[in-house]
């Protein structure tokens, strides 16, 4: 905290000199530490406040603010420059999903291709060759149908 050691405590007397007083203060108690912890936090506190009174504030006009008030927002090259960059900026942020959207795909793809299934299948079932025939005959049927 500070202080050499606990007991030690230095304060004016009238006279105007020093005199050293012996205090026994536990310094594990939760309370000091506890009132401890505040006066840090108040000090720390009025310091920042001290810092930030000394810096200069944006609300106070300076060089570059005068810059950027002479700019002429209507002129056309100006207009041409913005473009340009909004252009650059959107393009490049499109590049960018497509290019994710891309990874994103091949993953996916990729987890189908490893999670490949054995299909088991009787071509030999008369069920299977009735099914497929139907499935035949509607076919030409619509091709059929589709070209008179």
């Amino acid at each position: 905290m500070g202080c050499s050691s606990s007991k030690d405590l230095v304060t004016p007397i009238d006279n105007g000199g020093l005199q050293k007083n012996n205090f026994d203060i536990d310094l594990n108690d939760p309370e000091v530490q506890k009132a401890a912890t505040k006066i840090q936090a108040s000090f720390r506190g009025h310091k920042v406040r001290k810092e930030v009174k000394g810096q200069v504030h944006p609300s106070e006009p300076n060089a570059e603010d005068d810059e950027i008030a002479a700019i002429d927002l209507t002129d056309p090259e100006l207009a041409d420059a913005a473009l340009k960059i909004q252009a650059g900026f959107r393009g490049a942020k499109a590049r960018k999903n497509i290019k994710k959207e891309d990874a994103d795909l091949n993953q996916k793809l990729g987890n189908l291709n490893t999670e490949e299934e054995e299909v088991d299948i009787d071509l030999t079932d008369p069920e299977l060759n009735k099914a497929a025939t139907k499935i035949q005959a509607t076919f030409r049927g619509h091709k059929q149908r589709a070209n008179p």
